[in-house]
């Protein structure tokens, strides 16, 4: 157990070694611990806000305790997609692991460090996520020792499961590696297998509970505290620590977490058997198995002849992220996959025969739809998907020590600068497609409707995209010895998610002050105040091209 636990302290900092530089603070500066608190209170405050002002709503109707399963279920959530985005990477991609497999090391003990680091870096973002939120519950709702105490326990077993469960998945997947030519593709075939894999398993869960009859589902949500039975018995550990955390009783809280711990005990065995199975059949066919493919290609002469110049820089700009398997993980698969999961769920739901989005849709349609505030409850939503395109806020960085070429080449920067935004504002607009269309299907609004909030999400969208890269230019990160550090250790990544947060308290202030006002009117003073803002970036970014390029080295 020494060795796992020395192991896991070298994986940890080969992992976050020289985390401060990657994420654009010196580690000299004798701000970084004012830099990092100010982030933490930020998100902290922000997080308190939300859950406060939902479980507040929660309270008033006798239905508190679906706040707890909500949390848990978005731990549990958090936690596979988490998974999902870094288990391949730190199970297979590490630089350290050709070093490591000539040492006297037995497989469990590589495979129980490696598994430590994923934990431990779900455990950093569940604390924010999680033990934030359920602290909130409890003061808000009086509860005893035993809740707290019982808090610390599900916090801590419910991201193990999935954990496990979706690295035994890449673990599977991963054991075709040496079969494969070009590690660069098979990387991205993995993880996007691993994402078609789960979005299966959710389909097939979405039947479940499909008996019920509108009588007993009409008494289940009449019920104090009945709405959390809709959400029980999908996850066993879930359901257990639900009951825990909601249970007046020691002993019943004392039953039900170590039903969750000997879940998660068996699961953790199992884990283990199958992975000294086929963890290291993986490593050792990704290492050794696969070379590049062969860059021995014929140049089509006629593809690059009389091509525009706007066409080749944006399809330069797209190729590179395509080719590149952690920037178009990290950059565009998110922002497109996030939108298509929830069509995919919605869909799911409105073809069962049971109840649930069927009857929350027919309730819907009843209710005026086509107001001023479910427009901006429609562009709050696409201003939260948007939060995760990370094309411009990367579009210098992800050139490198290249990207000084730019001051050289005989194109304008202006001119350059929105080239490279313009994969942005595409991803943009897909995002915004596949929203308006989920939104279209539940609500049936006018077609004139769909077209203004396109409009207003466009807009919004190309003052991201300039602003995102006017912080990119000014705080770049040219000097990476990965991909990984530019799409994922990056400070400059919050910006997006700072910017959306600030759209959308712009947007629930209009509709707080306008919420009587006409759709049409209302979407049309969001869009001058967004045209205004846009107009400002773009101006700035204008007059200051030069200045702003001058930290490209």
């Amino acid at each position: 157990m020494d060795k796992v636990v020395k192991l896991t302290k070298i994986f940890l900092k080969n992992s976050f070694s020289n985390m401060d530089e990657r994420m654009g603070i010196s580690t000299k500066s004798k701000n970084k611990i004012l830099i990092y608190g100010i982030l933490f209170l930020y998100f902290a405050g922000l997080i308190i806000f939300l859950g406060y002002n939902l479980l507040d709503g929660l309270i008033a109707i006798h239905q508190e305790t679906v706040f707890v399963g909500m949390i848990l279920f978005m731990i549990f959530g958090l936690a596979i997609v988490q998974t999902i985005f870094s288990s391949i990477n730190i199970l297979y991609f590490t630089k350290d692991n050709e070093y490591i497999l000539p040492l006297p090391l037995k497989p469990y003990q590589i495979i129980l460090a490696r598994t430590n680091v994923m934990l431990i870096a779900e455990y950093a973002i569940i604390f924010l996520l999680g033990f934030i939120p359920l602290i909130m519950y409890g003061i808000l709702t009086g509860a005893g020792m035993v809740y707290y105490i019982t808090m610390v326990f599900a916090v801590i077993l419910i991201p193990i499961l999935p954990v496990l469960l979706i690295s035994i998945i890449v673990m599977v997947i991963m054991s075709f590696a040496k079969l494969t030519k070009n590690r660069n593709r098979f990387q991205l075939f993995a993880t996007l297998l691993v994402f078609a894999v789960i979005i299966a398993i959710s389909i097939s869960t979405s039947g479940m509970k499909q008996d019920l009859t509108n009588e007993e589902m009409a008494q289940m949500l009449v019920q104090a505290n009945g709405m959390i039975e809709l959400v029980k018995g999908y996850i066993p550990t879930v359901d257990y620590l639900m009951e825990a955390l909601t249970t007046n009783s020691l002993f019943i809280a004392i039953i039900e977490v170590f039903k969750t711990l000997g879940i998660t005990i068996v699961g953790f065995i199992l884990y283990m058997i199958i992975a000294q199975k086929i963890y290291f059949k993986g490593l050792v066919g990704n290492l050794f198995g696969g070379g590049a493919s062969s860059s021995n290609k014929k140049i089509n002469q006629r593809k690059y002849k009389n091509s525009k110049l706007y066409k080749s820089y944006v399809g330069k700009e797209f190729k590179n992220m395509a080719r590149n398997p952690v920037f178009l993980m990290q950059c565009l698969i998110p922002a497109i996959l996030i939108p298509i999961i929830m069509v995919v769920v919605v869909y799911a739901g409105l073809n069962s025969d049971g109840m649930g989005l069927e009857q929350i849709t027919q309730m819907l349609q009843q209710m005026p739809t086509n107001t001023f505030i479910i427009a901006c409850v429609i562009l709050g939503v696409i201003q939260f998907f948007t939060m995760f395109i990370y094309i411009s806020i990367t579009a210098i960085s992800r050139d490198g020590e290249n990207a000084v070429f730019i001051k050289y080449i005989p194109v304008p920067l202006y001119k350059q600068y929105m080239y490279k935004i313009i994969p942005n504002i595409i991803m943009n607009i897909v995002t915004i497609i596949i929203t308006l269309g989920m939104a279209q299907y539940i609500l049936h609004l006018p077609i004139v409707t769909v077209i203004a909030l396109f409009i207003v999400a466009t807009i919004m969208g190309l003052l991201q995209s300039i602003a995102m890269l006017i912080i990119d230019l000014k705080r770049p990160k040219l000097n990476w010895d990965s991909e990984y550090a530019v799409a994922k250790q990056n400070l400059n990544l919050i910006f997006p998610m700072l910017l959306g947060m600030v759209n959308i308290v712009i947007i629930i202030g209009a509709a707080w002050l306008f919420k009587d006002i006409h759709v049409y009117l209302g979407l049309a003073i969001l869009g001058i105040l967004f045209i205004v803002a846009t107009v400002i970036a773009n101006k700035y970014l204008y007059d200051k091209q030069y200045v702003l390029a001058d930290k490209i080295l």
